[in-house]
């Protein structure tokens, strides 16, 4: 195994369109979302990433579509990558998604990256698509996104394919194939008596055979299954031994099916929540009213226990006392503070657990426009510099 090697890390930024208290309308919403990304072109944040939900009454993030989305940040920026922090593939037909995320890849000039997932509020998926209710047993979520995926690299990296799985058939057995006046002849798509027996989708996309790829996860098959599969792995509460547990999981797949002997960390990306302010403590005094209000989101809807290592007991008394913001900095959850505070504190980071990919999330709900915005900037041009010596 390779250790950890001190080169520079790749810092994103993550871009919801928050409005949890609704005071903004979507267009409001979508013109701020412009900017920060337009911001994080400038300063040089090396990407954006959007997600996906629906039915968005809570405000968290107002993003039913995040391949349009992208579309309009790739026409308004020129280097940063774009980013699907996730496409939920099993919401999505896989060769419509295909089609368009090839299209987003060329629209944006070949900085597409994609994070898939199976998403995880009931709400949504129920809604969309009942069979992929995670709910109880989820061998059959897991597997409808597990072909899925196969559908969608197939019909990027060949360019002609054909699938015949479980749930997906292409193409439809029985469909004559006529090739339009004047189109040169197609060889290979069709069977003696003129049946289609392969297809292709066009356009494919610009990255070949294909855009990077990651999965988000938090257990350590999910990682083993991205390792094994060649793509990248990115989580978000993990931390402490469990977190390292992730990331030698993937190292370990990864090397078991390429033979490759990458560094811990290499391959796997970390989510934050991110404050830069002047100082300290004007960072938490920005920050933490929005905090409090997360975790007794969090406790309702996952339980205490994502923020804490696999060994801890978050009802144990010495933590009873504690405040949130406390807790979840003592773990290594927060990067709130000046920009050396923040700048040590991912340093720091790197050093133990190998991350070398940060997508930091410095709008979330609570945090004031203003303070956001400022964090953004004094990321850009204070921390961002520290962390990238010439």
């Amino acid at each position: 195994m390779r250790e950890f090697s001190a080169v520079s890390p790749r810092v994103d930024m993550f871009l919801p369109l928050s409005n949890r208290e609704g005071r903004s309308n979507w267009s409001e919403l979508l013109e701020i979302g412009r900017s920060r990304a337009q911001v994080a072109d400038r300063l040089g944040y090396d990407g954006v990433w959007m997600g996906e939900h629906h039915f968005e009454r809570d405000g968290t993030d107002v993003v039913p579509n995040p391949v349009l989305l992208g579309a309009d940040i790739a026409a308004r920026t020129e280097r940063v990558r774009i980013c699907m922090g996730a496409v939920t593939l099993t919401l999505w037909h896989p060769l419509r998604v295909a089609e368009d995320l090839a299209m987003l890849d060329h629209f944006s000039g070949g900085r597409l990256e994609v994070a898939f997932s199976r998403g995880i509020a009931a709400s949504e998926i129920v809604n969309l698509n009942p069979e992929a209710d995670r709910r109880g047993d989820q061998t059959r979520s897991k597997a409808i996104f597990a072909e899925n995926l196969e559908v969608v690299r197939h019909a990027w990296a060949k360019d002609k394919f054909n699938w015949k799985g479980e749930r997906h058939t292409f193409p439809q057995p029985g469909i004559q194939y006529k090739s339009a006046p004047g189109a040169p002849k197609r060889e290979g798509y069709t069977g003696v008596n003129g049946e289609m027996i392969k297809m292709s989708i066009a356009p494919r996309p610009v990255q070949q055979p294909m855009p990077p790829l990651w999965s988000t996860t938090e257990h350590v098959s999910g990682f083993a299954e991205a390792g094994a599969a060649g793509i990248g792995a990115i989580t978000w509460y993990p931390t402490g031994k469990y977190l390292a547990e992730l990331f030698e999981a993937h190292r370990r797949a990864t090397e078991e099916a390429t033979g490759a002997s990458p560094s811990t960390g290499e391959g796997c990306a970390l989510l934050r929540l991110t404050l830069v302010a002047k100082s300290d403590a004007e960072a938490r005094e920005k920050f933490e009213p929005a905090l409090n209000h997360y975790f007794e989101f969090i406790d309702r809807v996952r339980g205490k226990q994502v923020w804490f290592d696999t060994d801890e007991d978050p009802d144990d008394e010495k933590n009873a006392g504690k405040k949130p913001f406390d807790l979840l900095m003592e773990r290594g959850h927060l990067f709130v503070g000046s920009p050396q505070t923040v700048v040590e504190r991912m340093e720091a980071f790197g050093k133990s657990h190998g991350v070398r990919h940060w997508l930091l999330a410095q709008t979330m709900p609570g945090v004031s426009e203003e303070a956001g915005d400022q964090s953004i900037e004094l990321m850009g041009k204070e921390v961002l510099p520290a962390l990238r010596p010439s």
